[in-house]
């Protein structure tokens, strides 16, 4: 029971320790994009999106990759590798787009909040939550855009293997 309590814990401070290294990240990029204009913070933002996702589908395909199983097991000492995987990846992890998510999240409910009361926060903070508070939608339809893109690929590809069987090629 500790051992799933201590791996809880390990991840929600991971979640919230690189929430706020992206928030700042964020925050700080749309500061220095909206000095040009809104629509560069806009843009700025929405490649950090796109580039989020891709990112961290190209990391999972990456660590399953055979290529990385054949490198691992060249440079030996097999468990030890998995061990480390398995303390710093495995029993902490939450990928970037899980933390992405919970930061536009954050920005939703704080923008309802500022509405209610627009004293809450300074007037650099609040053009900042007021311009991002929708981009949840926009990570979700990224996102959903993406796992269809790979439904689609898989199906395709099961559908080829299945007609080259069929077809006796």
């Amino acid at each position: 029971m500790s051992d799933k309590i201590s791996k809880l814990i390990k991840i929600l401070l991971y979640a919230i320790l690189t929430n706020i290294v992206i928030s700042l990240i964020i925050y700080f990029l749309f500061i220095w994009l909206s000095r040009y204009s809104l629509l560069c913070a806009y843009l700025g933002n929405l490649a950090l999106i796109i580039s989020a996702l891709a990112l961290d589908e190209i990391a999972l395909k990456m660590l399953q990759s055979e290529k990385h199983i054949m490198d691992m097991q060249k440079d030996g000492d097999i468990a030890g590798q998995y061990h480390h995987y398995q303390k710093f990846l495995f029993d902490s992890f939450v990928s970037f787009k899980t933390v992405l998510y919970l930061f536009y999240v954050l920005i939703l409910i704080i923008s309802q909040l500022v509405d209610f009361y627009p004293a809450l926060i300074n007037e650099s903070l609040k053009s900042f939550v007021f311009a991002n508070r929708y981009s949840i939608l926009i990570l979700i339809a990224i996102d959903q855009l993406i796992g269809q893109f790979s439904k689609d690929r898989e199906r395709i590809e099961r559908l080829s293997t299945k007609l080259k069987k069929d077809l006796g090629l």
